[in-house]
């Protein structure tokens, strides 16, 4: 008897286990302001064609400038960038410029720099 329920528990935790490259997919939220305006991002994360450790970020920014005091009309900018996944170090690397963003699975947040993404949901 006690041998079937270690069974069931041990298929059941396995089944339940998640995986962390997929639960990088999501959309991620941060907003942050410095003295030249307010800005809010939203990134949405992706794996790119089949996989593989390679990811999209599609990055969409809504920025309000500031100057002397006065604020401006709210700018959407559109960036999208490719990154290699490494597992090992949980760091997504962008090819292009070498930005690094750090993954934790724990608290399901995106570092970069001194930004935080927390993710709002996974995709659909």
């Amino acid at each position: 008897m006690k041998y079937t329920i270690f069974c069931f528990l041990l298929l059941a935790a396995a089944c339940t286990a998640s995986n962390n490259d997929s639960s990088l997919e999501g959309i991620y939220t941060a907003a942050f302001e410095h003295e030249f305006g307010r800005n809010n991002d939203t990134l949405i994360l992706k794996k790119a064609n089949d996989g593989n450790g390679v990811y999209q970020i599609t990055r969409h920014t809504g920025l309000i400038k500031k100057m002397d005091g006065k604020e401006f009309p709210k700018e959407v900018l559109n960036s999208t960038w490719v990154l290699n996944y490494n597992a090992e170090t949980k760091t997504l690397t962008e090819q292009r410029e070498g930005k690094t963003l750090v993954w934790d699975g724990n608290r399901l947040t995106l570092q970069l720099g001194d930004r935080s993404y927390k993710k709002l949901s996974d995709l659909k």
